[in-house]
């Protein structure tokens, strides 16, 4: 699958003789904020240092830099860094005017041109317990699926809903179960074993329960939060969809979904092993 730019890495065009002004002030410092921001606990001078390689002489000179800017916070107490003020208020800015489905088109395109299908972008209404689909990139195929952006739909149908409402917690899993469709309340048992399935596997796979003679593979997305915030995945019809093309189009939702995630603030690892799910066992023994 194609390979998509980590931060903070560099290309091996620019490694080598290049290296020394790749690793100019303005490289170091971007290395340092990153590395303050991703840090799971606040962490010393010391610690920042061997995270970035960097002299304990140059991180102190970036730190005070980037303190004197507002950027980097320093805990007196503990002598431990977090981000400043300044850095909060610049990320703001920028999440306000760049919406979701611009941070996400680099990826459906991405998911679209190496699958040969169309992808889409779902976010999850966390209020209202819905699915709407947000942004999509067309396959170009004669025969394919136009799925209706802006439109709300029961997470407890569809891959796409299935692959958000297996990160919800129990209660939110009540809530849309409780208020589903009485005729799909007899699967309502198998419902609560395939979330199991879908947390464990990394995605979820149907077929045509949302839209007749259409097959949906769709994997979740997750926030700097860790918390699910829609899916990323794929529709194809079924006369075309083959059973050797499950695998490969589950790897593809996933590769995209959890690039989408880490590009979104997502610290954890991807595929997000279930172990990692905070929930009561209510559902897996309903």
């Amino acid at each position: 699958m194609t390979p998509l730019p980590r931060p903070g890495t560099l290309s091996a065009a620019k490694q080598g003789s290049g290296a020394e002004r790749e690793t100019g002030t303005i490289a170091r410092t971007v290395l340092v904020l990153r590395a303050v921001a991703q840090a799971r606990q606040e962490p010393t001078m010391k610690e920042l240092a061997d995270t970035v390689n960097l002299p304990i002489s140059t991180m102190h000179r970036l730190l005070e830099l980037l303190m004197q800017e507002g950027m980097v916070e320093r805990d007196d107490v503990t002598r431990t860094f977090r981000p400043g003020f300044e850095f909060f208020r610049l990320g703001s800015l920028v999440t306000h005017r760049m919406p979701l489905q611009a941070v996400a088109r680099p990826f459906l395109d991405g998911a679209a041109r190496e699958a040969g299908e169309s992808s889409y972008l779902a976010m999850l209404d966390q209020r209202a317990l819905k699915l709407v689909f947000i942004s999509g990139v067309e396959s170009g195929q004669m025969l394919d699926y136009r799925v209706p952006l802006n439109v709300p739909y029961a997470l407890s149908t569809g891959s796409s809903g299935l692959a958000a409402l297996a990160w919800l917690g129990s209660d939110k899993v009540d809530r849309v179960l409780a208020n589903d469709d009485p005729l799909n309340r007899r699967d309502h048992p198998a419902i609560r074993r395939m979330l199991i399935e879908i947390r464990d596997q990394g995605y979820s796979h149907t077929r045509g329960q949302r839209i007749s003679g259409a097959v949906g593979t769709f994997s979740p997305v997750f926030d700097g939060r860790e918390q699910i915030v829609g899916t990323l995945g794929y529709t194809v019809p079924e006369t075309r969809f083959q059973k050797k093309d499950r695998a490969r189009l589950a790897g593809l939702a996933m590769h995209y979904a959890g690039e989408l995630s880490r590009t979104l603030g997502y610290p954890g690892i991807w595929p997000r092993p279930a172990s990692t799910y905070q929930d009561t066992t209510r559902d897996e023994k309903s």
